[in-house]
């Protein structure tokens, strides 16, 4: 939310520096919307014949995953 006088205020320098300002609205309806899971499509039928060697790296359960942790004493 945003209050009256920052509103104003931003108008304001928008006029004096001749921006464009580009408001919007979100909710939490539209946020559980999006996060919905979607329609999951086959690979194959995306990807080329070129490239199905490569499957496993386009895998969706394979992406959720996290990274494996780095093993103590890495100091980067």
């Amino acid at each position: 939310m945003m209050s009256a006088m920052f509103f104003t205020n931003l108008v304001q320098k928008k006029e004096e520096k001749q921006k464009k300002i580009e408001m919007f609205l979100i909710s939490m309806i539209n946020i559980k919307k999006a996060l919905i899971s979607q329609k999951k499509t086959d690979q194959k039928t995306i990807l080329s014949d070129h490239y199905h060697e490569f499957l496993n790296v386009f895998n969706h359960t394979m992406t959720e995953k996290l990274p494996f942790l780095r093993k103590e004493g890495t100091d980067h």
